[in-house]
């Protein structure tokens, strides 16, 4: 069994990522456990589908991996944002969302740990996840989340501001 551990962000305003991440599922917890989502995917194939978060409060998260590329969606339909990853050697990059309201990924897989940056050289935050048995795409995919997870959190009312 694999897994991700590290750190979106720095010590303050960042996030923490914790997966294992096995054949056919990754489990684990982003963020704290306060504000925090936990990660329940299932691996079949070349697909991944679960969920980031509770069944309230969380988001559906749907991708399939092809040779070196990786796409998908996360959320809905309507509020949702596609993901779109490609490896080339030890690098990963891509666009999550769209041309003006998504954010840019470029990661790079060096002596077990991805490395990089989500998001703007000003708006976006750093990347340092000890990586183990996992290939740099699903890798790439859980830090994504992680940062998707906060951007969307940060943008929500909390509930109680919603009677």
């Amino acid at each position: 069994m694999g897994f991700v551990r590290g750190r979106v962000g720095g010590l303050l305003g960042g996030f923490d990522i914790d997966c294992a991440v096995g054949a056919h599922s990754v489990t684990g917890r982003i963020g704290g456990m306060m504000r925090g989502a936990d990660v329940n995917l299932s691996i079949s194939g070349d697909e991944i589908e679960g969920r980031l978060g509770g069944a309230f409060h969380g988001q559906s998260v749907y991708a399939c991996m092809v040779g070196l590329e990786l796409g998908g969606r996360i959320g809905g339909e309507l509020v949702g944002r596609d993901i779109a990853l490609k490896q080339i050697g030890e690098e990963v990059t891509g666009r999550i969302g769209g041309e003006y309201l998504g954010f840019s990924c470029a990661l790079q897989q060096v002596n077990g740990h991805l490395v990089g940056r989500l998001g703007g050289q000003f708006g976006g935050h750093d990347v340092n996840a000890k990586v183990e048995d996992c290939p740099p795409l699903l890798a790439a995919l859980l830090v994504v989340l992680t940062y998707h997870y906060y951007v969307f959190t940060r943008r929500s009312p909390p509930a109680a501001a919603n009677p």
